[in-house]
């Protein structure tokens, strides 16, 4: 009973730290209010069960990265473009795919606005954490896109393709909100788009 209750716990730790800061912005959360609102007893829990508050928004970001790196995975054995164009998006829409169609569900899009706040704090290194999440298909990726470019510098092709990662939490808040209000596109056509956007950033001509 007692592992069931830290672990019911650290589960309402997660998840009222995510809707908070998608809610309110990094800046503008503290550990109190996290605590307050996941009903935790214990003042300390976030520190008992994470050691920091940082440690605790980085597992929000890796907890649901891990499950749509799973079905990135799946889609990129899928893709079968020869043409580097035509792979690239192909490549794009692979990786972007799941996330959007996350969105379509609440928990998607707290998760996508969430995103958004992480990536852009500069005390957190999200490519660092995906590969500390053994993100396979983050490496694959990255070597995909590089063979489909290969007049682009790697010097020029690889923050490129990390700023195109932040592009991607944009890209998906803004489908978060075309759903809300009822004027999302279908879902297929937002992850086409959002493809190719994307493919013309990163092989945009020097």
């Amino acid at each position: 009973m007692e592992v069931s209750s830290r672990q019911d716990t650290k589960t309402e730790l997660l998840r009222s730290a995510e809707r908070l800061i998608a809610e309110r912005g990094l800046g503008a959360v503290s550990v109190k209010m996290i605590t307050t609102d996941a009903g935790a007893r214990n003042p300390s829990a976030v520190h008992y069960h994470f050691g920091s508050i940082e440690s605790l928004i980085e597992e929000v970001f890796a907890k649901r990265y891990r499950e749509i790196e799973a079905e990135r995975a799946v889609r990129l054995e899928r893709v079968t473009e020869s043409d580097p164009q035509a792979r690239l998006v192909a490549l794009v829409e692979a990786a972007i795919g799941p996330f959007l169609e996350a969105c379509l569900e609440e928990n998607g899009r707290v998760y996508a606005l969430f995103c958004l706040q992480f990536v852009s704090d500069p005390r957190f290194d999200y490519a660092k954490l995906i590969m500390d999440a053994g993100a396979q298909t983050f490496v694959r990726l990255s070597e995909e896109i590089v063979a489909c470019l290969p007049h682009i510098p790697f010097e020029t092709l690889e923050p490129r393709m990390r700023q195109s990662f932040v592009i991607a939490m944009v890209q998906a808040v803004s489908f978060s909100r075309a759903v809300e209000a009822g004027t999302a596109p279908p879902i297929a056509a937002a992850i086409r788009e959002a493809a190719t956007c994307q493919a013309a950033y990163l092989s945009a001509p020097l």
